[in-house]
């Protein structure tokens, strides 16, 4: 499963609405930035999404959804749930829910009451339902968002039905079928190839080739049965025959996509995705009757194999000292450290990135992936749990002790991040 990066945590798209208005569905306006400052924006009651009719220019569109931009990220410098729903459509249950539980994972992390600037609209495109997708510039990331109208004028953050999104498309070759819907189909053929090259990737990295047919499903809205983390960007899931195998992916334009870099375009971060996940997937079905790996093993291969080391979510945690550590030295029920971080209370998704540092240092002084697989099979053959789990499993694949490793992993976090 990858999971969002931490940054991610404050996009947002926007989608959800109502009945077309007059304008052309591919009329697409750029505008010049905008100047009012975000202040403390009364919160207004919500109200329910009705049509919205006559015409609307892009110039007022935009307007409206800047008003709104300026609100939430108001509501996420100030840690204001109130302001944060005024801007959401209450309506859309699940959608609803996304929005607010990226707000609060953010709001419980270790970056809480970081403090973000302006985000500005820099182009609207009318889509069908009602509407208009919006891209946004923030410090230099992009994201492309939808929003729609509701009753009162404002512009919210909603996402539409899945029977809103047409027909179900099936996109059928020799080693997967992807499974997406009209509505992206404008992106639909350009993921059908990075599958197949993220595919090879995969292979080529590691050196093995599961032979077994897969899924992939492409999920434009969050709101699709059944329900999924509101916190993952994508997860493989194995089926209890290798043909029932699936990838599910959120595809770009969708809230649950996140921002990206202008000048690579999100098909880079697409594809850096689809490759973790395909590590997963890679792993289960070509390396798992031979090792067994823990949860920040394989979470850590897979953004290893991807090439996403989250850079700067860990250089700001190792500069705070926020070093999440492999072992909780205080233990307890619940340990906050790498070796549970599917349980960890805070940061997960930076886990993420510590798992990634890890296999890395392991990589760069240990000799490659023959030393990560090493690992894997000290793991399989050590029993126990904690610090001395480690210490024998260490010292069995590399001849250093748990003290040694984690003191040489420390070392090279400050030097590489």
């Amino acid at each position: 499963m990858r999971r969002i990066s931490w940054f991610i945590l404050v996009a947002f798209v926007l989608a959800a609405c109502t009945t077309p208005t007059t304008q052309s569905p591919t009329a697409t306006v750029a505008l010049p930035p905008t100047t009012v400052p975000a202040t403390n924006t009364p919160v207004p009651a919500p109200s329910e999404p009705t049509p919205v009719t006559g015409a609307l220019t892009p110039e007022a569109v935009a307007s409206g959804i800047q008003t709104a931009l300026d609100s939430y990220v108001e509501a996420y410098n100030t840690n204001n749930i109130e302001l944060l729903r005024s801007v959401v459509d209450q309506t859309n249950a699940p959608f609803r829910r996304l929005v607010e539980e990226r707000f609060n994972t953010f709001q419980q992390s270790s970056f809480s009451g970081s403090r973000f600037s302006r985000m500005r609209v820099l182009e609207v495109k009318q889509r069908e339902h009602g509407f208009w997708q919006a891209a946004i510039d923030d410090g230099g990331y992009r994201r492309d968002i939808l929003f729609c109208q509701m009753e009162d004028g404002r512009w919210v953050m909603s996402e539409p039905t899945e029977e809103q999104l047409g027909a179900k498309i099936k996109i059928d070759n020799e080693y997967f079928t992807l499974n997406t819907y009209e509505w992206s189909a404008e992106v639909n053929e350009v993921i059908e190839d990075m599958v197949l090259r993220a595919r090879q990737q995969v292979i080529d990295t590691l050196g093995r080739t599961p032979e077994n047919k897969f899924n992939v499903y492409l999920r434009p809205i969050f709101g699709i049965t059944p329900p999924v983390n509101p916190n993952s960007l994508a997860w493989y899931s194995a089926g209890s025959r290798p043909r029932n195998d699936r990838v599910d992916i959120f595809a770009p334009f969708s809230y649950a996509f996140g921002f990206y870099d202008p000048q690579a375009g999100w098909e880079e971060d697409l594809y850096g995705t689809i490759v973790h996940e395909l590590t997963h997937w890679a792993y289960t079905r070509a390396f798992a009757q031979e090792y067994r790996i823990t949860d920040w093993m394989s979470e850590g291969l897979a953004e290893y194999v991807s090439n996403n080391p989250r850079r700067n979510a860990v250089s700001a945690a190792v500069r705070m000292g926020r070093i999440i550590p492999l072992v909780d030295p205080n233990g307890g029920v619940r340990p906050q450290d790498m070796d549970h971080m599917t349980t960890l209370e805070v940061d997960r998704s930076l886990a993420y990135g510590f798992a990634y540092s890890l296999v890395a240092y392991i990589v760069e002084t240990q000799g490659g992936l023959d030393g990560f697989w090493r690992l894997a099979a000290a793991v399989r053959d050590t029993p126990g749990t904690g610090i001395e789990f480690y210490d024998k499993a260490l010292q069995k694949a590399f001849g250093m002790t748990y003290a040694e490793f984690d003191a040489g992993w420390r070392q090279w976090l400050q030097e590489n991040y």
